[in-house]
């Protein structure tokens, strides 16, 4: 999944660059539109051609009946005037990529309209046709509407080449925070780690601490030592344990050490010796 995701995110990134370098939406470079003249229209010379594409391609045009004719590499806009158009009609303009013409190209068809005949007498003056000034009306508005598309789209485009960069630096900015958390807690948990080594070695110090302290109190105030033992531990159950404080020649345990050399080879011993008390005094 991880590995997916790498790869849909570097050909975004690899999309994105690729736009930027060519300034021009990629799918413009595999499909250039041409933008005028507008397809079926009639048009007048001068005629500017424009597209949406690549900045350089290769223009042919052609006529009924006639030869298409090579108008060489050209870049967008550029205009065709009478020597190129000499004659009104039909004609097909295409427009195609340096390289792999056949698969990126883009056509056009229009129309060239005829020249007015000069008269030697100006004409008296004709009332124009309020259907031709409607349509021409239209034209206009279509026109103008299309031109503020086009101004609409490059600002559309910029926003979005912007909102790109924005993103892509607030994907860094996340993934360097989720670093310094990822090692925030890595620390934390080391930290974590630490403190309870720490606190179990307190412990233990303290349980250490504390048996010293019982060992040295028993052995400056007790004078006799013993350990419980089982008279018969060969029963089931095992009788009633008692308290041994001498060994098998009657001499009492003064000292813990004394005790533990008599209860280490007693197999009766049923516990670790401890202070009986001091019940002889002197007199």
């Amino acid at each position: 999944m991880r590995n997916t995701v790498g790869i849909a995110l570097v050909t975004a990134a690899g999309i994105l660059l690729l736009e930027l370098v060519l300034q021009t939406p990629l799918y413009r470079w595999l499909q250039p539109a041409i933008l005028t003249p507008t397809e079926g229209t009639v048009v007048s010379l001068p005629l500017q051609v424009q597209w949406d594409g690549p900045s350089r391609l290769r223009v042919r045009l052609l006529s009924e009946g006639g030869p298409p004719r090579d108008l060489g590499i050209q870049r967008s806009p550029f205009e065709l005037t009478a020597e190129d158009l000499p004659e009104p009609g039909p004609y097909r303009l295409q427009a195609r990529a340096l390289f792999l013409g056949g698969l990126i190209q883009g056509e056009r068809r229009f129309t060239v309209a005829a020249a007015a005949p000069a008269a030697a007498v100006s004409p008296p003056a004709l009332r124009a046709d309020p259907k031709l000034v409607e349509v021409n009306q239209s034209l206009a508005e279509l026109k103008a509407a299309h031109e503020r598309t086009m101004a609409e789209n490059a600002a559309l485009y910029e926003d979005n080449a912007s909102l790109r960069q924005d993103n892509a630096r607030l994907m860094e900015e996340n993934e360097r925070l989720a670093k310094s958390n990822e090692e925030a807690t890595s620390g934390a948990a080391a930290q974590e780690d630490r403190q309870e080594q720490l606190r179990q070695e307190n412990r233990a110090l303290s349980e250490q601490l504390t048996m010293m302290q019982w060992q040295l109190n028993a052995a400056l105030t007790c004078t006799v030592w013993g350990y419980y033992a089982y008279p018969h531990p060969q029963t089931i159950p095992p009788m009633r344990r008692t308290v041994t404080v001498s060994d098998p020649q009657g001499n009492v345990f003064r000292t813990q050490p004394d005790c533990n050399v008599v209860r280490q080879q007693d197999p009766r011993a049923a516990s670790r010796c401890f202070c009986v008390g001091t019940p002889w005094t002197s007199g």
